[in-house]
């Protein structure tokens, strides 16, 4: 019996880790990072994308009582698929490359490896299926995507996709995966919350933003794009906090003034909303959306003579813009009283009742 190797595989001799690993072959599975672990009747093996990745795990097994460093006779060793080389030389263990195809297989000196262990997904064909390069930083590679906690990458002459990951992931790349999902999820203020497969992938990439500010001071930016994952999934109050944690750490960028303040605009904050987007409004003077959202803020703040000037502004700059010929609109029925004073931009925008009709106009059906 034999086992596949994938990657960069650590193999252990079963009876050596009943005998000399306090909790056996159980205690051992545990410490696996990933869910790559298989075993035939004499060897156990687990594996890992990265050949830095699979040497920290052997270090952690040679602390914990194994010999995985001196040959010929070691405990565990580690064995390379794409180069099938053992690491320390090790006597009792066979590797080998099948003839008919890309596999790699690895058995107990003496035993019949005719009969593979391997995961679903492996094949004598292909083997693991993957294809690395010794480094990934090339020009040769263009970054495609993450899967998991694996990298994807193109090769520009081949146009073969190139694999390397690691089990502590890249923030740099965690975060650009992560970014590219939700900036191509947003919704504005006061919009319905996304739904389905969208929502799921946006709700994993917020949660990977998440993750990643535990152990990593994350810049303004990443705060930005975790608003905005946050506002998608109909989470205004946790958009609210990252929008101002933005605003707080990049106050010269425009963009951060103006996602805060819509989400104050939508939690009823007006004195806040005004703050901001008069600073924002001081950054870009001349910008038809700043504007406007300055009109909002005042207008939600109650200061209906800030907020017919500051859409005057604006329609000044574009007379046809219907945005802001919708807001003056409603700027408009506020100071006639035909629209009550909005507390939030829902009460902003919600449509006004349509006056009943008299007994008597009712009954003129043919109007």
């Amino acid at each position: 019996m034999s086992i596949a190797i994938e990657g960069f595989s650590v193999v252990a001799l079963k009876s050596r880790v009943k005998e000399r690993f306090e909790g056996g072959l159980p205690a051992l599975s545990k410490r696996v990072p990933n869910a790559t672990e298989i075993a035939d009747d004499d060897l156990w093996r687990c594996s890992f994308m990265a050949m830095a990745d699979a040497q920290q795990f052997t270090r952690e097994l040679s602390a914990a009582g194994l010999n995985a460093e001196q040959g010929p006779d070691p405990d565990v060793v580690l064995v390379d698929e794409f180069h099938q080389t053992v690491e320390p030389y090790c006597e009792w263990l066979q590797v080998s490359g099948l003839k008919s195809g890309k596999g790699v297989i690895a058995w107990l000196k003496g035993s019949d490896p005719s009969k593979v262990v391997a995961r679903e997904g492996w094949s004598v064909e292909e083997g693991s299926g993957l294809h690395f390069e010794e480094s990934r930083d090339t020009e040769d590679l263009e970054f495609l995507r993450v899967e998991g906690n694996v990298e994807v990458y193109r090769h520009k002459k081949t146009g073969k996709e190139v694999y390397t990951g690691r089990t502590q992931e890249d923030p740099e790349i965690a975060f650009k995966s992560a970014a590219e999902t939700i900036m191509s999820n947003t919704i504005h203020p006061g919009e319905s919350p996304i739904e389905g497969e969208a929502a799921d992938s946006v709700r994993a990439a917020v949660d990977t933003l998440e993750r990643l500010e535990k152990d990593n001071d994350l810049t303004w930016n990443a705060y930005l794009c975790m608003g905005k994952g946050r506002q998608a999934l109909g989470d205004v109050e946790g958009s609210y906090w990252a929008f101002k944690t933005a605003w707080e750490l990049e106050k010269e960028y425009e963009g951060t003034a103006r996602e805060l303040a819509g989400v104050c605009l939508q939690l009823g904050r007006g004195d806040e909303a005004v703050e901001v987007s008069e600073h924002a409004a001081a950054l870009k003077p001349d910008d038809l959306e700043t504007l406007g959202n300055l009109a909002n803020a005042y207008l939600i703040a109650g200061r209906l003579p800030e907020a017919q000037s500051a859409i005057h502004s604006a329609l000044k700059l574009d007379p046809n813009d219907q945005i802001n010929q919708t807001i003056a609109g409603i700027i408009q029925e506020v100071q006639t009283g035909a629209r009550p004073q909005p507390a939030s931009l829902e009460e902003m925008m919600r449509p006004l009742p349509r006056p009943k009709k008299s007994g008597w106009r009712r009954l003129k059906f043919w109007e």
